[in-house]
């Protein structure tokens, strides 16, 4: 009898933290959310989503003048505010900050969250890349949202409000030729979990979100970025020494590089389901910690799948299913 007692609490309190405790949300009343990264993917399509439902944003653009920001400013609301931040320029920084200071001035809205959403891609292997790349990497990826974080910090502490980092399922697993992306989502992910600790004493609530396969909506491999890719490929070899050129070939290195270009038809068709995680994380009152958001155009997104596994077997087994379904390049792809 006393175990069936047991039994029917346990499941109350599980059903009310899953069906009330979970699902709470705040209400929207122009609340301020700053979000990085607004020009392309992720960023551009929060920024809408936000906006149509009631918060203010201010949506942080790389060019302050192309085609993203003017979609913005054309679609949305007088809600949103389209603000110049590159996040590794520290005066740029200070002016968005001094620029949403004085929204709130005008209009009262306090600063609710900051999603840091910025972010460049990178491909090589560690042979390959350079201590420049890796740096120049982790000035956007890491560095950039730590800055972003501690310039606006203040304001969210005194709105008991949200960070939102936005790292990705390859800051979970280890794969090869992703080093100079990876330690820097790895990064993010330590940063974000101790950030949510240090927060607790305050009200404020740090949340993760992990995407998996996007890559083909983002942006983060189109246009611009991809041509950039294209320098950075051209610049690896160029700096390569000769006996890596001699050992890996130039013919490795293109196929790597296509690789790439062709697993974009493997992506989820849209950012939708990343963007509902946001939106979750911004507005329930108790958020998940990490949302780890499954792509991908097959019944499974491997990377996350590969994510959920990782904790369970021996890392011996986790290389040899990753050397089977990632590095699979036989001795002939090697050399020139």
């Amino acid at each position: 009898m006393l175990q069936l007692v047991v039994f029917g609490v346990l499941a109350v309190v599980l059903w009310y933290n899953v069906c009330v405790f979970r699902t709470r949300k705040i209400t929207v009343n122009g609340q301020g959310v700053l979000i990085t990264g607004c020009d392309t993917g992720f960023g551009h399509d929060l920024a809408k989503r936000l906006d149509k439902m009631g918060f203010h944003v201010f949506a942080g653009c790389l060019v302050e003048d192309g085609p993203g920001p003017e979609e913005l400013a054309k679609l949305c609301s007088k809600r949103l505010h389209v603000v110049q931040l590159d996040i590794t320029k520290d005066d740029q920084i200070r002016a968005a900050k001094s620029y949403v200071e004085s929204v709130h001035e005008l209009t009262g809205c306090g600063l609710w969250a900051v999603v840091n959403n910025a972010g460049i891609d990178f491909y090589g292997d560690i042979e390959f890349c350079t201590i420049d790349m890796y740096r120049r990497v982790a000035e956007v990826n890491l560095f950039g949202m730590i800055n972003v974080t501690k310039a606006f910090l203040p304001m969210i502490r005194k709105s008991k409000g949200r960070i939102v980092n936005n790292t990705s399922v390859k800051g979970l697993v280890s794969l090869p030729r992703i080093s100079v992306y990876g330690i820097t989502k790895f990064g993010c992910e330590n940063f974000s979990d101790c950030l949510r600790l240090e927060m607790r004493k305050f009200g404020v609530k740090v949340s993760i979100v992990e995407p998996g396969n996007f890559g083909g909506v983002t942006g983060i491999r189109i246009g611009s970025n991809f041509e950039r890719l294209k320098r950075d490929k051209e610049e690896m070899w160029s700096n390569a020494d000769a006996e890596v050129r001699q050992v890996y070939g130039r013919k490795y290195l293109e196929s790597q590089f296509s690789g790439q270009v062709e697993a974009l038809d493997s992506s989820f068709p849209s950012t939708d389901p990343v963007i509902d995680a946001f939106v979750d994380a911004l507005t329930l009152e108790n958020p998940k910690s990490r949302y780890l958001v499954d792509g991908g155009s097959g019944l499974i997104d491997f990377c996350n799948y590969l994510a959920r596994l990782k904790n369970y077997i021996p890392t011996v087994w986790m290389d040899f299913i990753v050397d089977r379904w990632l590095n699979s390049f036989g001795v002939s792809n090697f050399g020139t």
